[in-house]
């Protein structure tokens, strides 16, 4: 016959019998199973106390749990700690997070070679972001010696996993596996537009743009834009490079809101219109535009201004200056 007080058996009302003897009795993954029931009965005490003799005990979810509990506090020291514990026994997302601190240098020294020793242990067990982050290494020579064939080797394992968004899902980023896939898939463009560890090839350059872009990636926007602008890879076509600077603008690219800002200024893939044209390029002026002096800018910019009426041009000022302050990453300097 149990006995217990009332406070006792109100705390363990919803947890099996059996399986609280066995944790009791140190079993680690009893310890864990019973440190979730009590987390699904919104006992965080409970829940956490039982998550600690767990991880102690061995259970590698637990610690890998432990490890992200310490890593949102940002003490990266004690997340170090259990990540490394549950790295060790083989958990591709403890090997990618401990990875990741080698490489901040957060709770350890920073060690790019250690970094890419634990992302190439998550990478051969298929964890994406390991996978990408280890392209990422090659690519550039951090930890590794530069090899942009097993750049592109990483990047495409990397680019291979996602699955798809569901039928009610927007078609755009939205989460991290997504972003990952269209980081690598991005960085494989880069790879044939530069003929690096693989064949220049402006095509595929563009095939592998078009499919980042699709996720969201800004930078693969602008890409494809400027592929459809100048025809390289795609065929030229000033509408289609018009609808990816725009996808790029609007998540503020300063690069794109130029070309975009051209586009309208000349007419070209869309109806002249110098309103739009110094709405861009007065947004992009705030931004750095690759390879354009920020001069540049304004003068196109004050050239579009100089079709408007004043009433007009000071509405599409007071647009611009909206637009600002929904997107205060990109802040007007004036």
């Amino acid at each position: 016959m149990l006995v217990c007080t009332a406070t006792v058996c109100a705390q363990n009302k919803g947890i099996d019998p059996a399986l609280l003897a066995k944790a009791k009795a140190g079993d680690a993954d009893a310890e864990y199973s019973i440190s979730l029931s009590y987390a699904g009965l919104h006992n965080e005490k409970e829940a956490n106390r039982w998550l600690l003799m767990a991880g102690q005990n061995g259970n590698v979810m637990a610690q890998l749990i432990l490890g992200e509990q310490y890593d949102d506090r940002k003490d990266y020291a004690q997340a170090a700690v259990w990540f490394r514990k549950a790295a060790e026994q083989g958990n591709a997302d403890a090997q990618d997070s401990l990875a990741s601190l080698y490489d901040n240098g957060q709770g350890v020294p920073q060690d790019y070679s250690r970094a890419a020793i634990w992302w190439r242990k998550a990478a051969e067990q298929g964890e994406a972001n390991s996978q990408y982050n280890l392209g990422l290494d090659y690519y550039y020579g951090q930890g590794v010696p530069q090899d942009y064939t097993q750049a592109e080797h990483w990047f495409l394992k990397a680019s291979e996993l996602r699955q798809g968004n569901s039928a009610d899902e927007p078609h755009w980023v939205s989460s991290v596996a997504d972003r990952t896939t269209a980081n690598a898939q991005f960085m494989l463009a880069v790879l044939y537009a530069k003929g690096e560890g693989v064949p220049q090839d402006y095509k595929e350059a563009a095939h592998w743009a078009q499919k980042s872009a699709e996720l969201g990636d800004a930078d693969a926007q602008h890409s494809l834009g400027f592929a459809y602008h100048v025809g390289q890879g795609e065929p030229q076509d000033y509408s289609q490079a018009a609808y990816w600077y725009r996808k790029a603008a609007e998540q503020g690219d300063a690069s794109s809101q130029y070309s975009l800002g051209l586009l309208y200024s000349g007419g070209e893939g869309v109806p002249q219109d110098y309103a739009e044209a110094y709405f861009w390029l007065d947004i992009a002026a705030s931004g750095k535009v690759a390879r354009i002096k920020p001069e540049e800018v304004e003068k196109f910019r004050d050239e579009a201004g100089s079709n408007l009426t004043k009433t007009i041009l000071l509405q599409t000022q007071e647009r611009a200056r909206k637009w600002f302050e929904d997107h205060p990453a990109q802040t007007n300097p004036q």
